[in-house]
């Protein structure tokens, strides 16, 4: 097996007595996803790790497998029927026009801005001040309605290719404002000793909430209808208690 693969980790035995467990495959279902911290972790030659590794092994069970990939890569994968379930994404009507959705996501997030620390007024919660500010964002990520509505008005945006890049470039005072989330950046603010150096900014721009995507084909409608059945029974389960404390990710409202 691949070092980039891992099959996902059973626990199925609260699936079984719900009488909710997989069928047999023949071959696995493929699971593909990028870097989101804490939910989809890995590189190349590491086996992937993460809240959504562990949910779905409980899902799926070794019926699953899990793959890293570049983020452009794993959505074309999914888009074109090659891989079974994108690790991650959130919902927006032009990815919904490519992809179908879970109904009810696994996390959500809050993009906000982040300054160098004693600089959070830079951005007062009005698009229309940033109109000749350097800012940046990761390339490929999503911001939310707002963000796309006022990109074209920011004149000095400048697109990165991920958060190192973009705390970098706010510490060394190429931009003043940098787009990301808490629980992407945090991590590499820790890794790289910025911590005291970088704040994040009030308002958020937008809550964004992350869901897996499937296939818009016939077999993506039916895995998808599968995964929504077995993820609103998991989700009242214990065991979902305990990987959302594991990982230290704020879990979804439980269905009543």
């Amino acid at each position: 097996m691949s070092t980039r693969r891992a099959c996902c980790q059973a626990g199925l035995g609260w699936m079984a007595g719900l009488g909710l467990a997989p069928p047999a495959r023949a071959t696995p279902l493929r699971a593909v996803g990028s870097q989101f911290a804490r939910i989809f972790e890995g590189s190349e030659g590491q086996a992937p790790k993460g809240l959504a590794v562990d949910l779905l092994g409980q899902l799926f069970g070794d019926s699953l497998r899990c793959e890293w990939l570049p983020w452009s890569r794993a959505q074309l994968m999914v888009e074109q029927g090659e891989a079974d379930i994108l690790i991650g994404p959130y919902r927006t009507p032009e990815r919904e026009g490519r992809m179908l959705f879970s109904v009810r996501s696994f996390y959500s997030d809050a993009m906000v801005w982040y300054a160098r620390r004693g600089e959070e007024a830079r951005w007062s919660g009005e698009f229309g001040t940033l109109a000749q500010t350097p800012v940046a964002a990761v390339r490929g990520w999503a911001y939310g309605s707002r963000f796309e509505r006022m990109k074209t008005s920011m004149n000095q945006l400048t697109w990165v290719q991920s958060v190192d890049a973009g705390l970098l470039m706010l510490t060394k005072r190429r931009v003043e404002l940098f787009a990301a989330n808490d629980r992407n950046c945090q991590p590499v603010l820790q890794r790289l000793n910025l911590t005291d150096a970088v704040a994040r900014c009030s308002p958020p721009l937008d809550v964004l909430h992350g869901h897996m995507a499937f296939a818009r084909s016939a077999t993506g409608e039916e895995l998808s209808r599968r995964y929504d059945r077995a993820f609103e029974q998991w989700l009242r389960t214990g065991s979902a208690t305990e990987l959302y404390r594991r990982w230290g990710v704020e879990r979804p409202v439980t269905p009543s």
